[in-house]
């Protein structure tokens, strides 16, 4: 089975392991979605839940630690600062990433990961 890799950046997915877990066994992670409610609605992951960072700190305690953890966001910038968050409140989360990348969802539930320029 494909495990979630480690990214380049602290803290960051692999963008490859991710798309091919989120394709073939989305179920094996959580997904949190920490854009704003409205962003959240226009489209996201079938699995994902919405914590907004605004509400993330109340959440964190409730993570689930028998699983990893990918938070995503449009840019990579909010799902970073729900990365360290976590980091400060539960340290001992050890599958915590986020995705370093563009993310953009399509009406008909299709999305597009764009991989920053580096």
């Amino acid at each position: 089975s494909s495990e979630l890799k480690a990214g380049k950046e602290e803290g960051s997915v692999d963008t490859a392991t991710f798309e091919k877990i989120v394709k073939e066994d989305p179920a094996r992670i959580m997904l949190i979605d920490v854009r704003d409610p409205d962003e959240f609605a226009a489209g996201t992951f079938k699995t994902a839940v919405n914590m907004p960072t605004d509400e993330l700190e109340k959440q964190i305690p409730t993570l689930p630690s028998d699983k990893p953890i990918v938070f995503v966001c449009s840019t990579g910038a909010r799902s970073g600062e729900a990365y360290y968050m976590v980091q400060d409140i539960r340290p001992e989360l050890k599958k915590v990433y986020y995705l370093e990348a563009e993310l953009i969802f399509k009406k008909d539930g299709s999305y597009e990961i764009k991989k920053p320029a580096s």
